[in-house]
């Protein structure tokens, strides 16, 4: 258990180097056997400790005493919808802000939106943080997706495992800033639905075979 708890305070401490959060903004957890381990409520991320984790049943209920995160509901509700999610990471980063502030959906400028499942990233409807109104609205945006930006707040991803998670929230954000400069210019070419599907094929593929 020390080992997941320690795998996530790196992946945090990442994204804090990357801008991606700031103080205790944002959460991660990781999905092992009945228990959810999950960043803890109003600590800044760079004075995480493993014992500041906090260990979670599918009921909700805390197993040592540490209060999680505020959106705790929406790791919880995906998990339980999501069998195949093993680690799920929201932050409040920049780009993925700015897009989810003008409620737009990142549609297919670039073929990497395929590594999402989909050919484009949604952007779920507006509800304030920490309620079961925006876990439901983020597992709507999610549907046959990886990840989503969440109105008004910012991002999320989900993984198979952490790695991956991680992965695609630094995805998210850089696919975020290209398409908000594709908007801005307003000259650019989407990728017409034979090209998408052709790249999510391809996808589908490589995966197959690792």
């Amino acid at each position: 258990m020390r080992i997941i708890k320690e795998t996530i305070i790196k992946n945090y401490n990442l994204l804090l180097k990357k801008g991606m959060n700031l103080g205790s903004e944002g959460n991660i957890s990781i999905k092992f056997k009945e228990k959810i381990f999950i960043t803890p409520s109003g600590i800044d991320i760079k004075n995480l400790k493993t014992e500041n984790i906090s260990i979670i049943d599918f009921e909700g209920n805390v197993n040592n005493g540490v209060k999680p995160s505020s959106e705790l509901d929406l790791h919880l509700l995906i998990y339980k919808k999501r069998k195949e999610v093993n680690s799920i990471v929201h932050c409040h980063s920049d780009w993925a802000s700015i897009l989810s502030c003008m409620r737009q959906r990142i549609k297919k400028f670039h073929y990497m939106i395929a590594e999402f499942g989909g050919d484009d990233i949604k952007c779920s409807k507006y509800a304030t943080f920490g309620t079961t109104k925006l876990a439901n609205f983020v597992l709507t945006a999610c549907r046959n997706r990886k990840g989503c930006l969440i109105a008004n707040h910012g991002q999320i991803s989900l993984g198979e495992n952490i790695d991956e998670a991680v992965h695609l929230s630094l995805a998210l954000e850089k696919l975020a800033k290209q398409y908000y400069f594709c908007l801005l210019s307003k000259n650019f070419e989407l990728l017409s639905s034979n090209e998408i599907n052709n790249v999510l094929k391809k996808f589908a593929n490589y995966r197959s075979k690792h």
